[in-house]
């Protein structure tokens, strides 16, 4: 028996069906055989528009475990079964989250112009007249505005600090950088600087947005989004879905905490109005353009999960 059928037959006979093992490597300082774990995870993508049609993908997992054997080929040590499956099922949350993360970051000018948006866009505004009147909010003035008010206008200003939209000098803050450069695109027009400032955030800081701020006005929407993206990007093409489709989907992803069942047909109708999704008959699909940019952030990232035929 050769070192590459033993450490088959051990993994076979340990991890079952979806666990499978790459080539043994010979380490010569121990005398071992080791073995790294991995899985072809199944995902089956249905598409409305041909429903007898089954788009059958893999999702490539690494790094699951290992097996280590002898020079007598017997096993010294393994990975036990019940790591490998929380290793498996850890793989597959990232690669969702991971896929959130490119989603949000092509769509952040879309979601941006979402009805939901103008709360948060208020505060941006705020920061935003106020420098434009006297190039700098001092921290005195801060002082004299009531301390909940001040505190979240604090927070505001850090985060646009760390990303460079404004700075922080003496005793104030004033324009950074990034808001120049953005000011510029937006031609200073005070709305679409508002709007590509809050999209600058999304795309960059969306986790900060939910978390430290408590904003969810958007969340719905991006899991409504993504639900979509995800299986698009494994099946690496754009695939065309009913609204039942969607609710199923959504729910199946995340539950009951995205309570999309009864604004459902409002947040499809806001994401095909900012041209997040686009929406024909009775199918809703995606915008071609933000899919290949998807595709394009999925190919640029350190490799975790990727499809495969």
């Amino acid at each position: 028996m050769s070192a590459t059928s033993a450490v088959r037959k051990y993994a076979i006979q340990h991890y079952g069906n979806l666990i499978s093992v790459d080539e043994p490597e010979f380490d010569s300082s121990d005398k071992t055989w080791v073995a790294e774990l991995r899985s072809d995870y199944p995902r089956i993508i249905h598409d409305d528009r041909s429903p007898n049609e089954r788009i059958l993908k893999f999702l490539s997992l690494r790094r699951l475990g290992t097996i280590k054997i002898g020079e007598n080929l017997e096993p010294l040590e393994a990975t036990s079964r019940e790591t490998c499956v929380n290793n498996l099922s850890c793989f597959l949350d990232m690669w969702q989250e991971r896929a959130e993360r490119i989603i949000i970051k092509a769509s952040s000018d879309n979601l941006a112009n979402i009805n939901e948006a103008r709360w948060v866009l208020g505060k941006i505004g705020t920061i935003i007249s106020r420098l434009k009147l006297n190039n700098v909010i001092l921290d005195s003035e801060l002082d004299a505005l009531p301390v909940k008010e001040a505190g979240k206008l604090r927070r505001y200003l850090q985060l646009l600090e760390g990303l460079d939209i404004v700075n922080h000098k003496d005793h104030g803050y004033s324009y950074g950088n990034m808001f120049t450069e953005l000011s510029v695109k937006a031609k200073n027009d005070f709305e679409k600087l508002s709007t590509a400032i809050l999209s600058y955030i999304i795309k960059e800081r969306y986790s900060a947005l939910r978390e430290t701020f408590g904003i969810s006005q958007l969340e719905t929407f991006v899991h409504v989004d993504s639900c979509y993206y995800r299986p698009a990007l494994e099946a690496e093409r754009l695939i065309y879905w009913n609204a039942k489709s969607f609710a199923e989907h959504v729910m199946m992803f995340y539950g009951n905490k995205s309570k999309v069942s009864f604004r459902l047909p409002y947040i499809l109708e806001e994401l095909v109005n900012v041209k997040a999704l686009e929406h024909e008959d009775q199918f809703y699909f995606g915008n071609e353009k933000l899919f290949k940019e998807m595709q394009t952030l999925k190919d640029e990232m350190t490799e975790l999960a990727s499809p495969k035929a």
